[in-house]
């Protein structure tokens, strides 16, 4: 392990965890997590658009001479995250991968709990659908958005060209036992216990378009799956990739050692993950 992935994971596993288990209002751990990861090297090629997709704003990330679409759904439990938190990685997704990068804004619980968020997202993909194919991903509660929205995408016969998932949660249930995870760096179980409340409220968490486990993905494109080993939804990882491949998608799972959840954020600081957002802009193209 380079000196730079140990100090992101020590960052995340002495500063970023404790700070998420505090019960303090959300919007300021979306100002903490604003400014701990946006400010990076910027890419020059890549430019980007603030607008409005079946009325939902957000940011595409695109060189003039992209080619395709990825339609990248970003995580934060359903209440933190937001395009400009995802701006770096989105940028360097859309360099190294050759297509503009689409990063909705959908709405955030509490303030708005489910359904909103995955209608949000629906409404984004069907209105980039109308205009041609795309790739669809996501990372952590964005990997279940991307699969509710997969769900519905096959559902209407139009399914994505490829999946990307990162450490998704595939299981909301509050009931359910979380399996023993000894090298999460950076999910507290109090704030996904927090979480679970928040977004999913009052809903029944079997729902699909809550818990994707229980969604019919037959007819799903070619699938990669990364995760940190020994982190908490690594198990949701293993349980969406047996999931997949029973409904006829070819998915490949990638698990990486020394690293927090959803390391991808650290692209530009830390070599590993460097490579993992390098792979998967390799299996976009």
């Amino acid at each position: 392990m380079s000196w730079r992935d140990a100090l992101v994971l020590a960052l995340c596993r002495w500063g970023a965890r404790p700070a998420l288990a505090l019960p303090v209002p959300w919007r300021w751990h979306r100002r903490v997590m604003q400014a701990v990861v946006s400010h990076r090297r910027s890419l020059p090629d890549i430019k980007v658009i603030q607008t409005r997709i079946g009325g939902v704003p957000a940011r595409i990330f695109a060189s003039p001479q992209a080619r395709g679409t990825l339609l990248w759904l970003h995580g934060g439990g359903f209440v933190l995250g937001s395009s400009l938190t995802y701006a770096h990685l989105a940028k360097t997704l859309a360099h190294l991968s050759g297509r503009r990068v689409v990063v909705p804004d959908y709405r955030l619980a509490p303030e708005h709990p489910f359904p909103a968020a995955p209608d949000d997202c629906v409404t984004v993909a069907r209105a980039l659908r109308a205009e041609g194919s795309f790739a669809l991903a996501g990372d952590s509660a964005g990997g279940t958005l991307a699969l509710v929205t997969l769900a519905a995408l096959l559902r209407d016969g139009t399914p994505p060209e490829r999946l990307i998932l990162v450490s998704p949660a595939v299981d909301l249930d509050p009931d359910r036992p979380m399996p023993p995870a000894p090298h999460e760096a950076l999910l507290p179980l109090r704030m996904l216990r927090r979480v679970q409340r928040e977004y999913v409220a009052r809903a029944d968490p079997r729902n699909p378009a809550l818990s994707p486990i229980h969604a019919d993905f037959a007819g799903a494109p070619p699938t990669l799956i990364q995760c940190a080993v020994g982190e908490l939804l690594e198990g949701d990882a293993d349980a969406i990739a047996e999931h997949l491949r029973a409904g006829g998608a070819e998915v490949t799972i990638e698990k990486e050692r020394g690293v927090p959840h959803t390391w991808h954020l650290f692209v530009g600081l830390s070599p590993k993950a460097d490579r993992a957002v390098a792979r998967l802009a390799d299996f976009l193209r």
